[in-house]
């Protein structure tokens, strides 16, 4: 009952929150020093923008190849996360020759490499798949890493003297307790592979969101761009509560733990 009251109550001083920047922002731009500023169009105009995108197919297909680019991204960054992360995690030696490479990677900016990707991909889907998977595997790969080095030695050397093999312990032992630190990195890649792959169709041309953002900006349209962008936070939005719904029915119960990176 507390629990549902709480749940409750956060919703509610979410929407009173966003009621109220909606209305600073109306408010600014029609009477406040924004008023006719050119690019910044009204709360209420970028709202109906953003309704009237709701009844246009090209609107959606956009919707449906931002979020493939994204998943897809996420699903690569996952594969080579998990695989990178426990191998690292549990071998020095791979560690010490993995390390200095992800070291040098990991805090390279995706728009850094943008004009090398856009050269080999083209404004294509393909384009926004690499930098969505190249934005989320970090996370994934440090909570992986973290999440494997926090192994209780005890069930390491249980499965050790029940003669498992290397596989059945990591599938058995490492990976079901390092669950709790993978799927917050799972949690966190995936807004970054959301907003990557927004990126890449606003800064390089590839098909999406970010590409009618990219258009209605080049025809001066700030309503229908502010409008699209409204759309952008209310999937981004969406995404993270069913993402962090999967995580507590995956955990079960389980702590979460975040690492800063």
């Amino acid at each position: 009952m507390k629990s549902t009251r709480k749940r409750t109550s956060v919703i509610l001083g979410g929407l009173a929150g966003a009621a109220i920047w909606v209305t600073l922002w109306q408010l600014a731009t029609t009477v406040g020093p924004l008023k006719g500023m050119a690019g910044i169009p009204t709360a209420s105009d970028s709202f109906g923008q953003a309704f009237s995108l709701a009844g246009q197919p090209r609107f959606w297909a956009a919707v449906l190849e931002t979020l493939t680019m994204a998943l897809t991204g996420l699903v690569i960054a996952l594969a080579i996360g998990i695989v990178v992360g426990v191998v690292t995690g549990l071998s020095k030696g791979a560690n010490d020759a993995l390390d200095p490479m992800i070291q040098f990677l990991r805090p390279l900016p995706a728009v850094v490499i943008l004009p090398l990707v856009l050269l080999i991909f083209g404004p294509t889907r393909d384009l926004g798949i690499f930098l969505a998977a190249f934005g989320a595997v970090w996370p994934i790969l440090v909570q992986v890493q973290v999440g494997v080095r926090d192994v209780d030695p005890v069930a390491l050397d249980t499965a050790r003297s029940m003669s498992l093999s290397w596989r059945k312990t990591q599938t058995a032992v490492v990976l079901p307790s390092a669950l709790p630190y993978i799927s917050t990195g799972v949690r966190i890649a995936a807004s970054a592979a959301l907003l990557l792959s927004i990126g890449a169709g606003l800064l390089a041309g590839s098909p999406g969101l970010g590409k009618l953002i990219l258009i209605a900006q080049e025809a001066a349209q700030a309503d229908v761009a502010f409008g699209l962008i409204v759309w952008s936070g209310l999937i981004g939005t969406a995404f993270a509560i069913v993402l962090s719904l999967a995580e507590k029915s995956l955990i079960h119960g389980r702590r979460t733990v975040e690492v800063t990176s």
